[in-house]
């Protein structure tokens, strides 16, 4: 089966960049956080303000939030080039799924603490989750198709198998030599 490329790259390729693309943008992304959530106190931001439960518990642990998104992502992305390695299917169907609710939760950390950063550094946050979403969803377009193929490959194989134990039972069946011996004598 010739495997197809798609901006120079195949699907396999593709999911190892975005594996290790993952890994690198997750800790770039939680440099310059920490230096603009974990210095803001909640309290004083807040008192002037009226807000609900939720967007007061977003806003006070928006740090540990990104953080613990942070870890998560990079653990997903190491178990994706793994699931590369070993043709894991589910391991690339999961990730797809995780960076999906990142990205997601993520945008809500950013719209809810977007008021207490300086105009400049909201603009540097908006254009680091623009790109970083954007890529990740060419990502995900390599990692979809190279899980199609793995689930396919491993579907044949599935068949493959079944019609060998069917047909190891009949018998009449002669044995075929192997290409290498027609091969060797077809040159000679």
């Amino acid at each position: 089966m010739k495997q197809q490329n798609w901006f120079g790259l195949t699907a396999k390729m593709g999911t190892v960049l975005s594996g290790v693309f993952s890994i690198m943008a997750t800790h770039m992304h939680l440099i310059f956080e920490r230096k603009h959530l974990e210095n803001s106190n909640c309290t004083d931001n807040l008192q002037s303000q009226f807000t609900n439960v939720v967007s007061h518990f977003i806003i006070c642990w928006s740090f540990k939030i990104v953080l613990l998104l942070s870890l998560v992502t990079m653990a997903v992305s190491c178990f994706l080039l793994y699931s590369v390695y070993a043709q894991i299917y589910g391991g690339l169907m999961s990730y797809t799924i995780w960076i999906f609710t990142y990205e997601s939760i993520n945008l809500a950390v950013q719209i809810f603490t977007n008021e207490f950063s300086v105009a400049l550094v909201r603009a540097m946050r908006w254009f680091g989750w623009v790109s970083r979403a954007s890529l990740h969803s060419l990502c995900l377009y390599f990692v979809v198709t190279h899980a199609q193929i793995i689930y396919q490959s491993k579907k044949q194989g599935n068949i493959i198998s079944y019609h060998r134990r069917i047909s190891l039972g009949a018998g009449d069946a002669p044995r075929r030599k192997s290409k290498i011996i027609t091969f060797i004598h077809h040159n000679n």
